[in-house]
């Protein structure tokens, strides 16, 4: 019954530590003006990513991924979650946003950074990473929350956008 018991509490420990170990580029809710953090940071790798996304993981891997940051701000009634998804290199990142891009909803986001934006999702790409900032409400009208939480986090990203604007 002991064995049992310790080989139990050392499994719970060893998916604790996948799921939370950490932000990784994503800053705290004070360090973006005024958001609070919402739950632990969240981290990803490998396999560990089947568990975040069911069904989806595997355009992620197939384009090169290294590991998925994510963290969940809110500022009053609003409720933000940011995915930044870490990929070997920008061509994965720039591949995946390609793919999961509306081009109707493009503009600049940031300084020569083009994003998908909708009223409750954020898309972008830089350097080798893909960023998603989706508001947790899918009904929500624009927000200046959400707009400022994704350029806030796009501005921090090191590397070129993976679209450049539109002239």
């Amino acid at each position: 019954m002991r064995r049992g018991g310790v080989a139990a509490l050392a499994c719970m420990l060893m998916l604790g530590l996948w799921a939370c170990r950490g932000a990784g580029p994503l800053p705290s809710g004070a360090a973006l003006g005024g958001l609070a953090d919402i739950d632990q940071p969240e981290s990803y790798t490998g396999a560990t990513l089947y568990t975040y996304i069911d069904g989806g993981a595997d355009l992620y891997v197939n384009q090169g991924f290294s590991e998925l940051y994510v963290r969940r701000y809110g500022r009053g009634s609003e409720r933000f979650i940011a995915e930044l998804y870490e990929m070997k290199d920008a061509s994965g990142a720039s591949h995946i946003y390609q793919s999961s891009r509306r081009p109707n909803a493009e503009k600049e986001l940031a300084s020569g950074c083009i994003a998908s934006v909708t009223p409750a999702e954020i898309l972008a790409a830089r350097g080798r990473y893909y960023l998603v900032v989706r508001n947790e409400d899918p009904l929500a009208k624009q927000s200046d929350g959400l707009i400022e939480l994704g350029r806030n986090v796009l501005n921090r990203l090191p590397g070129a956008c993976g679209l450049a604007p539109k002239k």
